[in-house]
């Protein structure tokens, strides 16, 4: 009896031993993950270290170990890699900016100033590696190199080379974008740089300034009184009309040399000129007596520069209309703009989303210079007719494309519904060249990606089929999105998702409707966003109805470039605890804008409106109740992610490519034989395009000597994505764990407590 009562004994502390045994391996795991979670990853390893030594939980701990060393190789090198490349381009600027100094000493003072901007361009690449951007903008360097950088600037702002003044004082403002003084001359050269480029020739001027008149400037500025979001400032807006037209008339390349138009005979009159100026800079001076400035003010001051213009320079009407209004706009915010009748078709086929064409992403070949194929596009002619990525297109019906732009070439090969393009393709890999005969037709833009095609119509979704990770990137919200997203989501759920990550970097935006939708197939019910403007009786959208995956586990990627509906979305899911949001602070477009016609034409057949004024009416208020929006000398804007991550641009320029490289569709068999890599090339260099250099030509700032120099860090980074890798860390650890996200298990304990 005693024997059976010890053995009993022995068993039950045999059993509890087991049961605290387990329990406390469980609560050591418990505490790895919630560590992870948090992102205290030496902490999750010192509880998963433990468990390893005392052999319980093994198989849990070995595979949760081997998700943090896999982290850990994407990671670990981060630091190192930003203070080595910070220091070689420091090096570099200093090494450049003695050589200027140089320079200056004998004399070459235009080759001083460009090694100034060379100098200037290594402090830039440095910017973007420094600990501290305030500290690095008051360094010796930059205290040394911003005063030589201004000097080389207002010397080429002296001689009206307004472009390589621009330049400087854009590299200025990447490495301290608070320096008012440089804002304010980059500002002027900018209004210059802008003159001279969209009025190069006769044919430029007519273009702009066709179908314009002043009915659609009184139109525009009615509706900008009447609605937009907060209360216009038509004083500053009058100033800015002011700056504008002074900058007309000093942009001297506008009515000098062979190609200057007859339009601005009258400003190359010194006379009328200075009458005109002295005109306008008394309306400055009135301008600035006034306490108060109403839209009917600024309506008097365009009537009345109106009439000194008849009386001295006699600039057409049209083009001091389309001039006044870009400078009063140009006040506003950075979405408000008019669409003259010159722009009204390109800006129809960006609202529609989709176009009429032959389906090929277009490029420039590095070697030849001549357009390329990146890839064809799905249910397109181009890959039905077997056109391949790196195809070459040297013709269009015939004529050669030999110095086109990429948007020449999609004005010249998009066209009407129904007819034929003829492309002449040089295929380097075989070393033929090969005509296709192409009918164009409508182009659905796609707006779902994932881990690699498994052709040119379906997608592998799956990041990690093993622990059921499926991986979505959503490029843009067009009409299609909800409905693509659907779909997509339930080709993941059949290849095995358990759980999401959704990449919005680099994601636009677009439609509010789509946006609204989206949120609906992750959110059953509440809040997705509401407006509120000036003019506008407040409006409040929400969702309401049964998804099929309100519970699936999310995690969302989103960047600087991640913009209005992608804001709605990631801040809609942050702010129901539906997802945890990783990476970097988003753009900051939280505004509603709504587009007018100007042409003032009425009834329910009237014709489409050739001029346009997009006006921002709203902003966007998230459910939290504050809006991305990224206000003027705003210091917070966007949607903040729960886990801050950014990225180098080192690391960018990896993800593009290798998101660029997983959309590419390979189409077509593989060459028979590959041609001999030397007549390959042989063969590419003959199709450089050589530009013809008018006689004014300058030379560059950067020569390719200097870009080569630039390029050759020779500190690379990894062939990875910390972002997506440390967002598929917490959603392994999460569908493991089977526990909320932390700040879902923060708010359920502030919602508990007493």
């Amino acid at each position: 009896m005693r024997l059976r009562r010890k053995s009993s004994w022995l068993l039950t502390c045999l059993l509890t031993w087991v049961v605290v045994a387990a329990t406390a391996a469980d609560e050591s795991l418990q505490s790895a993950y919630s560590s992870i979670l948090h992102g205290d990853y030496d902490a999750g390893r010192t509880a998963i270290g433990h468990l390893l030594e005392t052999g319980t939980a093994r198989e849990q701990a070995e595979q949760v170990d081997g998700w943090l060393n896999s982290h850990q190789k994407v990671v670990s090198s981060r630091e190192e890699l930003r203070r080595q490349t910070f220091k070689w381009n420091v090096e570099h600027a200093r090494e450049q900016l003695a050589e200027a100094k140089k320079l200056a000493e004998e004399g070459q003072n235009q080759a001083a100033r460009k090694k100034v901007y060379l100098a200037l361009s290594f402090a830039g690449q440095a910017a973007a590696y420094t600990d501290d951007e305030q500290e690095f903008g008051t360094s010796p360097l930059m205290q040394e190199l911003r005063p030589k950088a201004l000097a080389a600037a207002e010397e080429y702002a002296r001689s009206e080379r307004w472009t390589k003044a621009l330049s400087y004082y854009l590299m200025l403002s990447r490495i301290n974008d608070d320096d008012e003084e440089v804002k304010s001359l980059r500002e002027r050269a900018g209004r210059h740089a802008r003159l001279e480029l969209i009025y190069e020739t006769s044919a430029d001027v007519e273009r702009r300034i066709k179908d314009v008149n002043a009915d659609l400037l009184y139109r525009a500025l009615h509706l900008i009184s009447k609605s937009y979001y907060d209360k216009p400032d038509f004083k500053k807006m009058a100033e800015g009309a002011l700056d504008n037209l002074v900058a007309l008339c000093n942009t001297t390349r506008l009515y000098k040399g062979p190609d200057a138009a007859d339009d601005f005979d009258g400003i190359a009159d010194p006379i009328a000129r200075e009458y005109f100026l002295g005109k306008l800079e008394a309306e400055r001076q009135a301008l600035r007596s006034r306490v108060a400035y109403t839209y009917q003010d600024l309506v008097a001051l365009y009537n009345t520069i109106e009439q000194e213009n008849r009386k001295s320079i006699s600039l057409p009407t049209g083009l001091l209309i389309v001039e006044f209004m870009e400078g009063v706009v140009g006040q506003l915010d950075d979405f408000t703009s008019i669409i003259w009748p010159a722009d009204s078709t390109e800006f129809d086929k960006m609202m529609v989303g989709n176009f009429v064409g032959v389906g090929i992403q277009l490029g420039i070949d590095e070697i030849s210079g001549r357009l390329k194929v990146v890839t064809p596009l799905e249910n397109s002619p181009a890959l039905e007719k077997g056109i391949q990525p790196g195809d070459l297109i040297i013709a269009v019906d015939g004529v050669s494309t030999k110095n086109w732009t990429t948007d020449k070439a999609v004005r010249e090969i998009t066209g009407p519904e129904g007819t034929k393009v003829t492309l002449t393709i040089y295929r380097p890999s075989k070393g033929k060249t090969v005509p296709f005969e192409l009918a164009r037709r409508p182009i659905e833009l796609t707006s779902i990606r994932g881990v690699e095609r498994i052709d040119a119509e379906r997608w592998n979704f799956m990041l990690d089929p093993e622990n059921g990770v499926a991986y979505i990137r959503l490029t843009n919200f067009n009409p299609n999105s909800t409905d693509e997203l659907s779909t997509a989501l339930k080709a993941a759920q059949a290849q095995g998702m358990r759980g999401l990550i959704l990449d919005l970097r680099y994601n636009p935006g677009g439609l509010l409707e789509t946006a609204i939708g989206t949120v609906s197939t992750f959110v059953s019910q509440g809040p997705v966003v509401s407006t509120r403007g000036r003019g506008e009786e407040p409006e409040i959208h929400s969702v309401s109805g049964r998804t099929d995956f309100d519970t699936l586990p999310l995690v969302v990627l989103v960047n600087e470039h991640s913009a209005s509906a992608s804001e709605i979305l990631a801040g809609c899911l942050r702010d129901h605890d539906r997802a945890m949001v990783l990476g970097e602070r988003t753009f900051g477009k939280g505004s509603v804008q709504r587009v007018y016609g100007l042409d003032g034409q009425r009834g329910w057949f009237r014709p489409k409106p050739k001029a346009r004024l997009k006006l921002t009416t709203a902003k966007y208020y998230l459910p939290n109740g504050e809006s991305p929006h990224k206000d003027p000398d705003a210091k917070e804007w966007g949607v903040v992610p729960d886990w801050v991550l950014e990225l180098t641009p080192k690391e960018a320029v990896k993800i593009l490519d290798r998101q660029r490289q997983a959309f590419i569709i390979h189409n077509g068999d593989e060459p028979e034989e590959e041609v001999d890599q030397e007549a390959r090339e042989q063969e590419l260099a003959a199709l450089k395009a050589e530009e013809e250099e008018p006689e004014d030509a300058e030379d560059d700032l950067l020569s390719d000597e200097d870009i080569e120099l630039l390029r050759s860090d020779p500190f690379e980074a990894p062939d990875a994505d910390p972002q997506l890798q440390t967002a598929l860390l917490h959603l392994r650890v999460k569908l493991a764990a089977n526990v909320p996200w932390p700040r879902q298990l923060a708010q359920k304990l502030t919602e508990a407590a007493p």
